[in-house]
C-alpha cells in the first residue's frame, strides 16, 4: 500500500469508530486484514467528489465507497475472504446478501426515515461532522436516500403519514435476521470459526450501530440484547480491534464509576455517613459565622454609643436636685 494512503470516515460515538455503517465496514476492512493505512476522522465528506463517506485516498487518486474500497484492497493484496475455503467464500457472500436485504430498510427507516429519531439524534451525529453551512442541509442527503431504500426493501413511503408506516414488518424481518445470526453464530468467536470474513464485518457494522446509538424509538436494541453471544462479538470487536479508534463523547466521572463498581457496601455506607457530617458541620459552621457577625455588629455599635458619650447623666442630676 503506498505511503500516505488514508481512510476517510465520519468520526464514531457511543464508544464505537463510527456512526456510519458503510464507514464502519469499510473500517472493518482494514482492521481484519491489517492493512497498514491511516484514518482519517476529522475530514469533510464534500471533498469526496460524491458528498458522501467513505472514500480512500492513494496520492491523488479518490476511491468513493465500500465496494471500490474493497476492490482495491483486494488488489493490493488484502482481501478480507483470503482465509476462507471455496464453500465458506460462497456462503459469506449469500449470507452478507441475505443479511443486507433484511437489516439495510430497518437500519435506514430508524436512523433516517423514523421523524423523531431523525430530528432528535440522527441529524445532530451528521451536522457535528460536517462543515458550516453545509451542515444545515448536508444530513437530509441521507434522509433522501432512505426514502428509496425503504420504498424498494420495505414497500412503503416514508413521506406518507406515520400511521401508514410499516415499522413493524421491517421490526419482525430484522428480528428473524438476528435470531438466525445468533444462532449461526452459536460460541463461535468468527461466524466461519477462527477466522474473520465480509460477513462479520457486515454484520458487526449493522448489529454495532443499532445496539449503541441512542434513539427514541429503537425496537431492535432490545432484541439483540436478548442474544448474549452477539452482544459479546459487538463488545469483543469493539474492544479488541477498534481500541484505537473507538470515540465517545459522553465520559463518566470517575467518582461515579469508583463508587458503583469498587466499593463494597459497608465502605458505601461510610462515605454516604461521612458525608451527611460534613454537610450538617458545614451548616453549623455558616451558622456559627452568620451570629459572630451579627454580633460582631452590635458589638461596634454599642462601642461608637460610649465613645460619643460624655459622662454626665442630666437627668439623674435633676432628679438628685429635687430630692435634696
Amino acid at each position: 500500500m503506498q505511503l500516505g494512503s488514508k481512510l476517510h470516515v465520519y468520526k464514531g460515538e457511543w464508544g464505537l469508530p463510527s456512526i456510519d455503517f458503510e464507514c464502519m465496514r469499510a473500517l472493518c476492512l482494514l482492521r481484519f486484514t491489517r492493512c497498514p493505512m491511516d484514518i482519517e476522522t476529522n475530514t469533510n465528506p464534500l471533498r469526496s467528489g460524491a458528498g458522501k463517506l467513505p472514500y480512500l485516498q492513494i496520492g491523488n487518486d479518490k476511491f468513493l465507497g465500500y465496494k471500490e474500497i474493497k476492490r482495491v484492497l483486494d488488489l493490493e493484496g488484502y482481501p478480507v475472504d483470503a482465509h476462507l475455503n471455496i464453500k465458506q467464500k460462497h456462503l459469506s457472500t449469500t449470507y452478507s446478501n441475505w443479511v443486507f436485504t433484511q437489516l439495510h430498510a430497518y437500519y435506514h427507516y430508524f436512523l433516517y426515515g423514523e421523524p423523531h429519531n431523525y430530528d432528535t439524534t440522527t441529524r445532530g451525529l451528521y451536522a457535528k461532522r460536517t462543515p458550516f453551512p453545509f451542515n444545515f442541509y448536508y444530513p437530509s442527503t441521507y434522509q433522501r436516500e432512505a426514502t428509496d431504500v425503504v420504498q424498494v426493501l420495505g414497500g412503503f413511503d416514508i413521506n406518507d403519514k406515520l400511521e401508514k408506516h410499516e415499522a413493524e414488518y421491517l421490526t419482525a424481518n430484522a428480528k428473524k435476521c438476528v435470531n438466525l445470526l445468533s444462532r449461526k453464530l452459536g460460541r463461535k468467536v468468527w461466524f466461519f470459526g477462527d477466522t474473520y470474513s465480509e460477513l462479520d464485518a457486515i454484520v458487526y457494522s449493522y448489529l454495532a450501530i443499532i445496539y449503541k446509538i441512542t434513539l427514541p424509538n429503537n425496537p431492535l436494541q432490545n432484541h439483540i440484547k436478548g442474544c448474549q453471544n452477539l452482544v459479546n462479538f459487538i463488545n469483543r470487536i469493539t474492544k479488541d480491534i477498534f481500541r484505537n479508534e473507538c470515540y465517545s463523547s459522553t465520559k463518566l466521572t470517575k467518582a461515579s464509576s469508583h463508587t458503583d463498581n469498587t466499593m463494597t457496601p459497608s465502605e458505601r455506607k461510610f462515605l454516604e455517613t461521612e458525608l451527611n457530617t460534613k454537610i450538617v458541620a458545614g451548616v453549623g459552621a455558616v451558622l456559627a459565622m452568620g451570629a459572630f457577625a451579627a454580633w460582631r455588629g452590635i458589638y461596634t455599635q454599642l462601642t461608637r454609643s460610649s465613645t460619643d458619650y460624655d459622662g454626665i447623666d442630666y437627668e439623674d442630676d435633676e432628679l438628685e436636685e429635687v430630692l435634696d
